[in-house]
């Protein structure tokens, strides 16, 4: 989803001509192969899917527009690959937080680990309460990243001891936001 579309209920008809527009289009049968795609092979278009599947009792034009997106990224990343490489051994994290808390004042946060350059644990969800600030938001994303790590080096530690690749602490990268009081 492009990063300057906001998604909102007031995009949904509110005329009967706008209903009717709306009528034939496939709008929760394309939701619903697109959540099976992310939840199977395409975890990069999560966000986005769970942002439209809020719109499937009432779709509007911009909420069908993003599912068309959505499937135009699908067809030119098709190609595309995750691979494995780099530094072995270490354990990368990264976190965010979508702080402007728009419609409904609820963040989502997210976050993923990579091992050798391939993600291999990622969330992206709302918070559990609503925050005040946004720097509060950013502190409850690294909150939950910081016990993923944890539980990441448990189960390698579990798998490869007495080899335990990843002896060292991981550094949790969190992105700042410039507007943050």
């Amino acid at each position: 989803m492009e990063p300057h579309i906001k998604l909102h209920s007031d995009q949904s008809p509110s005329t009967g001509a706008e209903y009717a527009t709306m009528w034939h289009i496939p709008y929760r049968e394309a939701v619903g192969s697109l959540m099976y795609a992310s939840l199977g092979t395409r975890p990069d278009i999560s966000y986005t899917v769970t942002t439209i599947s809020c719109f499937s009792q009432n779709p509007g034009q911009p909420h069908w527009d993003t599912i068309r997106c959505i499937y135009r990224y699908l067809i030119g990343s098709k190609d595309l690959r995750l691979t494995y490489g780099g530094v072995e051994g270490t354990l990368t994290s990264f976190a965010d937080v979508d702080g402007s808390m728009a419609e409904d004042r609820w963040a989502v946060l997210g976050y993923a680990f990579l091992i050798d350059g391939g993600t291999v644990s990622w969330s992206s969800k709302r918070q559990e309460i609503v925050s005040l600030l946004t720097t509060e938001s950013e502190y409850i994303a690294a909150t939950h990243a910081t016990k993923e790590a944890l539980w990441l080096h448990l189960l390698i530690g579990d798998l490869f001891d007495p080899i335990d690749p990843i002896n060292e602490p991981t550094t949790l990268f969190l992105t700042t936001n410039p507007r943050s009081p």
